[in-house]
């Protein structure tokens, strides 16, 4: 036979439940209402995107394959991907792409990350996948 005395269970075993009471029972919360960051560069082909779909684009990229990265000042990225932009032109959007959907996100057994993008990389990342694109 079971001992159900408080010395063994405690006084919650002897106690009975309380009927829940309007301050037990919360409406649920909200929902959230903050819209999150566009995927705009899905509506145009690679050659037309701008240098914000472009930055979009890698970003998400980049946290889905690699996860989260060290933050960075928002201007800093801006001017990343704008120059970017202005370097490469049209081949721009499919250098990314080749980046993270043939290559899975990394280069010459490295991850891609957003200094990639930068200028002082141009010749060991975005030129080798222009060649690379053109003769495709």
């Amino acid at each position: 036979m079971l001992d159900l005395s408080t010395d063994l269970y405690g006084k919650a075993a002897t106690r009975p439940a309380a009927a829940p009471t309007y301050e037990t029972i919360r409406p649920a919360a909200a929902p959230d209402t903050r819209v999150a960051m566009a995927a705009t560069y899905l509506l145009d082909p690679p050659m037309d995107w701008s240098w914000e779909q472009l930055r979009d684009y890698v970003m998400r990229s980049i946290a889905e394959r690699h996860g989260p990265q060290p933050r960075r000042e928002q201007h800093q990225i801006n001017s990343i991907f704008k120059s970017f932009a202005a370097r490469w032109g049209n081949q721009a959007g499919p250098i990314a792409r080749f980046a993270f959907e043939q290559q899975d996100g990394f280069w010459r057994d490295a991850p891609v990350d957003i200094r990639r993008f930068t200028q002082g990389n141009d010749k060991y990342f975005a030129g080798p996948i222009a060649e690379r694109l053109a003769d495709a």
